[in-house]
């Protein structure tokens, strides 16, 4: 035992006491008591230390220390006793000793089944019992003190899994399912036979163990365990028979399958027309990126959407057996946007009600009777091509064409690109290339100059600044009167008329200027009197044929069958080609009689027309030849006329021109 303290037997110092007893103190003195108690308090030990020569120390003067210090119990009498006979001094001697507490019996655990391999149970029975813990006693130390017990461990129990106490007894471990009982140290499992690895309500997968022994379960086991989890309905059984014919065991086997629901599925929007930017497809197969599909176009009336009817799902059955009735499906609204409608035939139907180009915009479906172009026309547009109007807020690049049925306005310059319009075109800056450009106008033409391009209008044709070796058709009016208001080179033709500031240069640029008729209705007119000419020479030709058969017809009285066939086809094209004739001299006079409504077009050079300009009005043609100032031109039978300017607003008596001046006009050489 280790000491717990040492400590002298004598007393504190006391108040005086009689003298006699003063002698008695002063002879306890003579020996020191060193006592020492364990840490536990079960032992004390005692060392007498002689203070002086043969000192006087007697037992029971040693027990009356000891009970001053405490200690009461487990006295060593016999050692006492010695000490009455002899004192040993200066020896570590055992003076007293407690009683240890006796410790309990711990509680355990006490198996039914000695062996450690898979033992078959069922559900309730034994497995094991808890025996209970066993009290102790309590100790006491030197002192007379109760030395406490420590407290008693209970029964330890294990990892439990499937298996539980006993209702009844709470001292009786029982299985909670039939399985096969599994221990350790650690554990107490019961495996079960059948384990439901998942379950839905369409679908479970059982976990079927390996059997130890062929009778411990089987298929009928396996079919009432899923009748007791309520699988009822799709049981799988062939997958069944297979758990146990080719031994599927300890693994996930698929045993029901339930009839899963189909829901009704929603209507759809049908759309008409496309919503993704692709290049189109050539007969090659090559992409064309100048054709995107950017703009669909469609008419007023046109079909552009369609919404369709839900289609009906089917019912549902879980593996419990329940029946699931189908979520309904919902007809979708119609997608109506701008300038769109139901068919009011249809309501199922949009349309289109107006003219235009057709798109999404978000989930709407719109027409937009103006295409707008927020940059230039290139490959990011591509070419374009609308049924309304389009407005382009930069350049057009050469090689791209936009066709629209109503107005075309290009903020920017084009390029030798191709416009076509239905109506206006207005080009705020110009038109210059290469002469690849062309701008085909159904109304209007407005530029503020055009270089090296191809412009043909039915309405006017307004050019502020300039036109430069160009080639101008209109029908109505060509204007360039503004800024320079110079037309130098090329050929500007213009059926109501030509205004102009300067015609040509210094340089004697060839230019032609063309008024009264336009150049396709000139180009037609010539083409059919050279076809009246050679047709006419052609039926002179098969005359002098059929002659030569008639004088010999008449000689031989008859012709041979292959002759007589000539003959006769011969006859055929001979009037087939004078009614052609007739048609074609109807045709010229109609052309000629709509010339001759333009007879009173004007070519109007405001401020200076050069040499080198020729001046066309109907069929009379001149060439100028010396510089003029504001003069003008007109058509007379017999010749152009060249006049002063300021006569055209003079009254018609002051204005009429002196024959003798208009015979010879000082612009140059006449034509008829």
């Amino acid at each position: 035992m280790n000491p717990e303290s040492k400590e002298p037997s004598g007393e504190k110092p006391e108040a005086a006491k009689p003298q006699d007893e003063g002698k008695k103190d002063k002879e306890k003195k003579e020996v020191n008591v060193v006592l020492e108690v364990s840490k536990d308090k079960l032992e004390a030990h005692i060392t007498l230390i002689p203070l002086v020569e043969s000192p006087a120390y007697s037992a029971d003067e040693l027990r009356k220390t000891l009970e001053a210090k405490g200690i009461k119990f487990g006295l060593k009498e016999a050692l006492l006793a010695q000490l009455k006979e002899k004192v040993p001094y200066d020896q570590r001697l055992l003076i007293a000793t407690g009683v240890p507490p006796a410790p309990g019996k711990e509680g355990r655990l006490e198996f039914e089944f000695k062996t450690d391999v898979p033992v078959k149970v069922k559900v309730g029975d034994k497995i094991g019992r808890l025996v209970p813990s066993e009290p102790g006693v309590e100790g006491t130390d030197v002192h007379g003190e109760k030395v406490p017990l420590a407290e008693a461990q209970g029964t330890p129990l294990p990892k439990l899994t499937n298996v539980e106490l006993s209702h009844e007894n709470g001292d009786i471990l029982v299985a909670k399912l039939d399985g096969y009982l599994l221990r350790d140290d650690l554990a107490i499992q019961v495996q079960p036979f059948f384990a439901m690895e998942s379950m839905d309500d369409y679908e479970a997968e059982v976990k079927v163990a390996k059997r130890c022994q062929e009778d411990d379960f089987g298929l009928e086991d396996l079919k009432k365990f899923l009748a007791e989890k309520g699988i009822v309905y799709g049981i799988l059984e062939e997958e069944l028979n297979k758990i146990f014919a080719r031994g599927k065991y300890d693994q996930p086997v698929l045993v029901a399958r339930g009839k899963q629901v189909v829901n009704d599925r929603d209507g759809e929007i049908k759309l008409f027309f496309e919503t993704v930017v692709r290049p189109k497809v050539d007969a090659h197969g090559n992409l064309d990126y100048k054709e995107l599909n950017l703009i669909q176009n469609v008419k007023k009336g046109d079909k552009l959407a369609e919404t369709t009817a839900p289609v009906k799902g089917s019912e549902g059955i879980t593996i419990t057996g329940n029946k699931v009735a189908p979520k309904e499906g919902v007809r979708p609204a119609l997608p109506a946007g701008d300038n769109t409608g139901p068919d009011p035939k249809d309501p199922n139907v949009l349309l289109a009600e107006i003219d235009g180009s057709v798109k999404m915009k978000g989930n709407l479906v719109l027409v937009d009777p103006i295409f707008a172009v927020k940059g230039e026309v290139g490959y990011e547009t591509g070419n374009i091509d609308f049924n309304g109007s389009v407005i382009i807020n930069g350049d057009v690049k050469s090689g791209f064409k936009i066709k629209a049925s109503r107005d075309v306005q290009v903020e920017g310059v084009v390029e030798d690109a191709i416009i076509e319009a239905g109506s206006d075109v207005l080009i705020k800056m110009g038109f210059i290339g290469k002469g690849e450009g062309k701008i085909t106008a159904g109304g209007k033409v407005t530029a503020r100059y055009c270089v090296n391009q191809n412009v043909v209008a039915v309405g006017d044709v307004v050019i502020s600044d300039y036109v430069m070796h160009s080639s101008i058709q209109t029908s109505g009016l060509l204007q360039v009167k503004d800024s320079k208001g110079l037309i130098v080179g090329g050929e500007a033709c213009a059926v109501q008329g030509i205004e102009v500031k300067l015609a040509g240069n210094q340089n004697y640029t060839p230019t032609v200027l063309m008024a009264g008729l336009d150049k396709q209705t000139g180009e037609q007119l010539r083409l059919k009197r050279a076809y009246l000419m050679k047709n006419a020479e052609n039926i002179r030709e098969i005359g002098q044929i059929l002659g030569k058969f008639a004088r010999l017809k008449l000689v031989r009285k008859s012709l041979p069958p292959e002759k007589e066939a000539i003959l006769q086809k011969l006859e055929g094209v001979k009037k087939e080609q004078e009614e052609k004739q007739r048609q074609t001299f109807g045709e010229i006079k109609e052309l000629e009689a709509e010339m001759s409504k333009s007879k009173n077009a004007l070519i109007k050079v405001l401020e200076q027309i050069f040499p080198g300009v020729s001046i066309t009005i109907c069929n009379r043609h001149l060439v100028v030849k010396e510089p003029l100032q504001s003069v003008y031109y007109r058509f007379t039978e017999q010749e152009l006329i060249a006049a002063d300017l300021e006569e055209l607003g003079k009254p018609a008596q002051e204005a009429a021109p002196d024959p003798a001046k208009d015979s010879a006009p000082p612009s140059g050489k006449t034509e008829k």
